[in-house]
């Protein structure tokens, strides 16, 4: 279903009872289950952010699955609504210490919501036109971005300076960068596969996605990457299966 199909969906009682409620429970669960990480396991935020963001773009994908676009869009609105209710937690609490990075400082909730928008508007885009691929979006910005920061924080030696959205330094690595190609090339299979693109050309297709995907994120402003990863990626694999006739 596409997402013009599925917005009347969004006023019928029975999916408010059906959609709403798990995805509330999801992010109430992985931020709280990444913040107590953090706090009481003493685990980095650049680990314990990944938690939240891994499982619910995850989530995001079986959603899909399972309800179509219309479970997505009461997920993509519940996410809205947390993190606009991270805007007034204080700095200490549980709900918002897993996912808020130091480095971001002053501007912590800042990198929350903005890019919780951008991931939002991205998926309305994919859902949109390319609804078949939009999975692959999802568990590619999900997987690959991921990766990318945790590995650079255990492992980067090769750094490089990025843009940021407002107010704070950033930099990444080379091996940040390797980190995301080679979970992005396990994401977008995973997507294609529920894309119904047969498994041996969906192996190359996902490496070209991949590829693209980690280039795109490499240089993407700081706070936009969930965007323009997820965006990159469900086009890449969209035009690569249109160009072999396998949809």
């Amino acid at each position: 279903m596409d997402l013009l199909g599925a917005l009347p969906g969004l006023l019928e009682p029975q999916n408010w009872l059906i959609h709403a409620p798990p995805a509330i429970a999801m992010l109430a669960v992985t931020s709280f289950l990444a913040g107590w990480l953090k706090l009481k396991k003493g685990i980095r935020v650049s680990y314990t952010r990944k938690v939240f963001h891994i499982s619910n773009f995850t989530y995001a994908a079986v959603a899909y699955m399972l309800g179509g676009t219309t479970a997505v869009l009461f997920f993509g609105g519940m996410g809205i609504g947390a993190m606009l209710v991270s805007l007034v937690l204080k700095d200490g609490n549980i709900f918002l210490e897993g996912i808020a990075r130091e480095q971001d400082a002053p501007h912590r909730r800042f990198y929350i919501v903005v890019p919780f928008m951008a991931t939002a508007v991205a998926g309305v885009v994919d859902s949109w036109l390319i609804p078949q691929f939009a999975a692959v979006g999802y568990l590619v910005s999900g997987w690959g971005d991921a990766a990318g920061e945790p590995v650079g924080a255990r492992w980067g030696r090769h750094r490089y300076k990025v843009r940021a959205l407002w107010g704070v330094a950033c930099t990444r690595s080379l091996e940040g960068s390797l980190g995301v190609f080679i979970a992005s090339w396990v994401a977008a299979f995973v997507g294609l596969q529920i894309a119904l693109v047969a498994w041996p050309p969906a192996i190359a297709i996902s490496l070209a996605t991949a590829g693209a995907a980690a280039l795109v994120e490499a240089v993407s402003s700081h706070g936009l990457d969930n965007l323009t990863m997820q965006m990159a990626a469900a086009f890449t694999a969209y035009g690569l299966v249109m160009a072999a006739g396998l949809s």
